[in-house]
């Protein structure tokens, strides 16, 4: 057998991708405000890039020369004077003579008279109700898990507590580990969340684990009662339940507003009980059973599960985690003169116009200058990635532009009557639309956001679904408006092109919306139960299967079930 070098020829087929194609399709991805950073990275450090300067040139001195002194555009050299202590002085007593006293006190207390003087205290309370929305606020951005955190490195157990820690063979480190461990095991409501069933086995099966965590995370799955836990186990609990927003640490709804009611001096007796011995009756909303049991009116019974509207049942959303979502719209979609017209909007295309290549650095190549290799290859190279930055910034508009109207173009009923009329709609119909790979329409609409008659919406919003219908149904009826629709609205369709994706399909944001529409206006003492709004969109000309008004109701609208929203 052979094992030596050997030269052979072979052909293949491969795709190369230019690094021009690479940069166009990176810049077509961002944001708005990934595109700003850019924009601004890319003049850091390309000196060859620059932005054009809407401001009109200063006119220079020397062109004022040869014009009349009496002319007022005429600019002068002034010429500073040096001045003395006795000047100094009585600029300063003219001061004095013409503040008042209210003046010299806000001079005293802020230490300077500016609003924004660096000695003001921005952490005290202000006396002025609106600057109270201009103050920094703490721990803006923090997550849950931060916050919490940040309680447990405060918190100072009691020499009681350490003690009887140590007795049962924990230390403070170990029980301050053993509060981390639940702290981390929160999910974004503030509920505990046992480990996968595989890491469960897994920790078990470990003889160097932790027991304390294997007994938390058995006590998390099993919910079993505090009672049987062990002392540094049960104690973590309720070091992590007294920690805020309280309601954190529970194992089920129950459990998170039985630990806020304990927090809550005034809670009523009545309701506590409720909580405790009757919660599943108070879920399927069976006062008259309550009331049977605990020997009380119902009237008692519903003025106690009133007072459950002072809980909630989701505490770890009350710390936001995340900042806030600024949207930046880069298109827009206008009606005028019964036409629909797309455009970029000024903000986001104002600064990619601005761009331009350095004309000083462009002169010097063209003309006689004489530059050494490395010089011309330097500026050469950033004038080229220069030019490149800016026709892939150029083009990331007019791509979203081709884009939005072939978007326009297969959604007209949705800017003239609103979302409910939203027809089914994929990439792929988009792309071939614009002649364009289905990579690059999911990268122009990730992220970019139109601002259409009904509201801001994101492009990848106009992409949904549909429901078939398992034959031919009616003309589209009446649809009347919800009270939150805006102006202009329509309330009624003419054909039932105007709202479907074809002829036998109905797209979900209709559905959803007949169904918001169907629960908001039912009876609240007989709620409608999903066969009924079945049936009812079935009336309507809409054929939907009742786990698919299950399905859209639950996960899309976040509408209890019928039982649970009925009204005494």
């Amino acid at each position: 057998m052979n094992m030596g070098m050997q030269l052979g020829q072979s052909q293949r087929l491969e795709q190369n991708i230019s690094p021009q194609m690479l940069q166009s399709a990176a810049i077509l991805q961002k944001t708005a405000q990934e595109l700003d950073m850019a924009i601004n990275e890319e003049l850091a450090v390309n000196p060859l890039l620059e932005l054009e300067d809407e401001s009109p040139e200063e006119p220079s001195v020397d062109e004022g020369a040869g014009e009349s002194d009496s002319d007022d555009d005429t600019l002068h050299e002034v010429e500073f004077e040096s001045g003395t202590l006795e000047d100094t002085a009585d600029h300063d007593y003219d001061i004095l003579e013409n503040t008042t006293n209210s003046d010299m006190e806000r001079r005293l207390s802020d230490g300077l008279f500016d609003d924004d003087a660096p000695l003001k205290d921005l952490n005290a309370p202000s006396k002025d109700v609106a600057d109270e929305w201009d103050r920094p606020q703490k721990d803006r951005d923090k997550s849950l898990q931060d916050n919490l955190r940040d309680q447990l490195r405060d918190w100072n157990g009691t020499p009681i507590l350490l003690r009887q820690l140590e007795e049962a063979g924990c230390t403070e480190s170990h029980f301050r580990a053993l509060i981390q461990y639940l702290i981390d095991s929160l999910d974004e409501n503030g509920y505990l969340q046992a480990a996968p069933d595989d890491v469960m086995m897994k920790m078990a099966s470990d003889p160097g684990e932790d027991p304390l965590v294997v007994e938390i995370e058995h006590i998390i799955r099993y919910e079993v009662s505090l009672e049987n836990a062990s002392l540094p186990v049960a104690e973590a609990l309720h070091v992590l339940r007294s920690f805020t927003p309280r309601g954190i640490g529970a194992r089920n709804m129950q459990e998170c507003f039985l630990i806020q009611a304990e927090a809550i001096d005034d809670f009523p007796t009545l309701t506590r009980e409720i909580l405790e011995y009757h919660f599943d009756d108070l879920i399927e909303l069976r006062y008259g059973k309550i009331a049977k049991a605990m020997s009380v009116p119902s009237s008692a019974v519903q003025q106690a599960v009133a007072v459950l509207s002072r809980l909630t049942p989701h505490p770890g959303r009350q710390i936001s985690y995340a900042p806030t979502q600024v949207k930046h719209v880069d298109l827009k979609v206008e009606i005028k003169k019964g036409r629909i017209e797309v455009e970029c909007t000024q903000e986001s295309r104002n600064k990619v116009r601005r761009l331009r290549v350095n004309k000083y650095y462009t002169d010097m190549l063209n003309g006689n200058m004489k530059l050494d290799k490395e010089t011309r290859e330097y500026i050469q190279n950033n004038k080229r990635k220069a030019e490149e930055f800016i026709n892939a910034a150029n083009n990331r508009f007019s791509t979203m532009e081709q884009v939005m109207r072939a978007i326009v173009k297969r959604q007209p009923a949705f800017f003239k009557n609103g979302p409910s009329f939203l027809k089914p709609m994929v990439l792929q119909d988009i792309a071939d639309e614009v002649k364009r790979d289905l990579s690059t329409v999911s990268r122009v609409t990730n992220g970019k956001y139109v601002e259409t008659p009904f509201g801001i919406y994101e492009l990848k919003q106009f992409f949904t679904s549909g429901v078939r219908q398992s034959g031919k149904r009616p003309a589209a009826p009446a649809v009347a408006p919800r009270p939150d629709a805006p102006a202009g609205a329509a309330t009624a369709v003419s054909a039932p092109e105007d709202f479907e994706g074809g002829d036998d399909i109905v797209g979900s944001a209709r559905i959803l919306e007949a169904i918001r529409n169907l629960v908001d206006a039912e009876d609240k003492k007989k709620p409608l139960s999903d066969q009924a709004i079945a049936d009812a969109l079935a009336a309507e000309g809409i054929q939907v299967a009742r786990r698919t008004v299950a399905k859209y109701r639950e996960e899309r609208l976040k509408i209890l079930p019928a039982r649970q929203r009925k009204a005494l």
